[in-house]
């Protein structure tokens, strides 16, 4: 019989969070999910997150443009808008979220971070989803992977600070500097800030 792990509640909650980061960063938000952010279960987590003073500024700025876009008649239009500008234009004007454009000399996708984390996803026994047609190291598929690593090694948080720092901190202060550049202090903007600052606090406490 293989055992399962005995996974605490908080790490439950962590691995949680990471998975609600990589949906907000995998494709453009419907009208369901994006009333989940004023009246439903996101606009709870971000209340929550509001509570630690650190993440405060980040959720505030979400929340001041969620508040903008809810006044429009199609937000979910709005959103998808920039959700396009920002991550599905090249580097030159937008802020794409892939690790190879930030950390290689070439600055083009599929260099050395993708292929690395195809040997830690394959070493995982996890694979990216056909659907969802990126490389390895786009954002989502990374904090999709910290997740799935917080469930099966509860017991060894170093594992996940070296995770944290040698494949999301590496580059996403240079990704939220570009992002800064090309969002007009809006919803995606304050949810990198919000990613970001929770990436350090993790650190601080793995």
């Amino acid at each position: 019989m293989i055992e399962t792990p005995n996974i605490s509640e908080e790490n439950e909650t962590r691995a949680s969070i990471y998975w609600w980061f990589a949906t907000v960063f995998t494709k453009e938000l419907d009208k369901q999910q994006l009333a989940a952010y004023t009246t439903g279960e996101g606009a709870q987590l971000l209340k929550q997150l509001a509570d630690t003073a650190e993440l405060s500024p980040a959720v505030k700025l979400v929340n001041n443009h969620l508040a903008k876009c809810m006044a429009l008649q199609h937000p979910e239009l709005e959103l998808a808008a920039d959700f396009c500008q920002q991550f599905l234009s090249d580097s030159k004007v937008g802020a794409p979220p892939y690790a190879s454009i930030y950390l290689s000399s070439s600055k083009l996708m599929y260099q050395e971070p993708h292929e690395q984390m195809l040997a830690l996803l394959v070493a995982q026994g996890l694979r990216v989803d056909p659907e969802f047609n990126e490389p390895a190291d786009h954002l989502a598929i990374q904090l999709d992977y910290l997740g799935n690593l917080i469930m099966r090694e509860d017991d060894n948080p170093q594992q996940q600070a070296e995770f944290i720092q040698q494949h999301l901190l590496s580059w996403l202060p240079q990704w939220l500097e570009a992002l800064s550049k090309v969002s007009k202090g809006g919803f995606y903007q304050g949810f990198a800030e919000l990613l970001v600052a929770y990436l350090r606090l993790e650190l601080q406490h793995l």
